[in-house]
């Protein structure tokens, strides 16, 4: 992973050439975005936004030849304009503030602001998931059909439908947060040592965002209660789970780095997290909301000013 990065960064026009080709690549195997999304925030932090965005133009402009050359799917480019143009400011962010806290917050006020474009945009937006699943399995179906071949497909398309949504979301936004850490963790490995994990271990949610959390929270649960069903309140609800399992995955490693932990317990950590995503990231969120409360890494006292 290192020498993706050493690569990329030998100019601006390297830069250019790899987010390009690695976007290409995500076009078979999507994963391969955060890579290309990554030398985008990358070129931000190091070079600044000025030279960021020359580098993002000249990855545009490769991958829009690409585009003319491939058979990819309408609207390519403009997904590329979701996964490129915010990795760009998130690296203008960490540049400016050199705090892990205040840029992956930055990605959950654009998770947000895209959670309201759907909103406005489809006001049902369970029905929208609905039609698009039923369209999908007829056309599945139907080539099946034409096979020769049957298919039984036992799916409650309205479970799928109501999960869609948010599901999609919290993709979006874990995408931003990763390709913005592995950015940072690149810029460390290549100019700072050791440089990330002491960063990534001070992360900590700015205390400005507590109150509107707990506005959020009792919005969700009104919601809930009056209308029985989910809205941009829940949405904002998932984003700030999402900000505060990473502040309590920041504890974590804190506690693991002072008690002298091996590696492999951390490791062990994070397949449990990815066999079960949704129960230990809720763990880790009011981790991480106990952690702004009681600051149990004393980084506010640390950093309050002496008399």
């Amino acid at each position: 992973m290192r020498a993706i990065a050493t690569s990329a960064m030998r100019s601006p026009v390297a830069a250019s050439l790899n987010a390009a080709a690695y976007a290409v690549v995500a076009l078979f195997f999507p994963p391969i975005m955060v890579i290309s999304g990554a030398i985008i925030g990358l070129a931000a932090s190091r070079f600044g936004i000025e030279k960021g965005t020359r580098v993002l133009a000249g990855a545009t402009l490769v991958f829009s030849v690409a585009y003319l050359l491939l058979p990819t799917q309408p609207g390519t480019l403009l997904l590329l304009f979701v996964a490129w143009v915010p990795l760009l400011i998130f690296g203008h962010v960490v540049r400016t503030f050199e705090s892990q806290g205040i840029t992956i917050t930055v990605c959950g006020i654009f998770a947000a602001v895209y959670a309201t474009i759907w909103r406005l945009a489809l006001p049902d937006v369970t029905a929208y998931w609905a039609e698009w699943i039923a369209n999908r399995l007829a056309t599945l179906n139907e080539a099946i059909t034409d096979q020769g071949g049957t298919v039984t497909l036992n799916i409650n398309e309205a479970t799928f439908a109501a999960q869609m949504h948010e599901a999609l979301m919290v993709v979006v936004l874990l995408y931003w947060i990763t390709a913005t850490l592995l950015a940072r963790w690149w810029q460390s490995a290549l100019y700072n040592p050791g440089g990330f994990g002491t960063e990534f271990r001070q992360l900590v949610i700015p205390r400005v965002v507590s109150p509107v959390a707990a506005v959020i929270a009792i919005c969700t649960l009104a919601q809930v209660l009056m209308a029985g069903t989910d809205g941009l309140a829940s949405d904002l609800l998932i984003v700030l789970v999402v900000l505060f399992a990473f502040q309590g995955l920041a504890l974590l490693h804190h506690r693991a780095n002072l008690l002298g932990l091996a590696k492999q317990w951390l490791v062990g950590f994070y397949i449990l997290l990815i066999l079960m995503m949704s129960s230990v990231g809720l763990v880790l969120a009011f981790v991480g909301i106990a952690d702004t409360i009681i600051d149990v890494r004393r980084l506010r006292s640390a950093n309050r000013p002496t008399k």
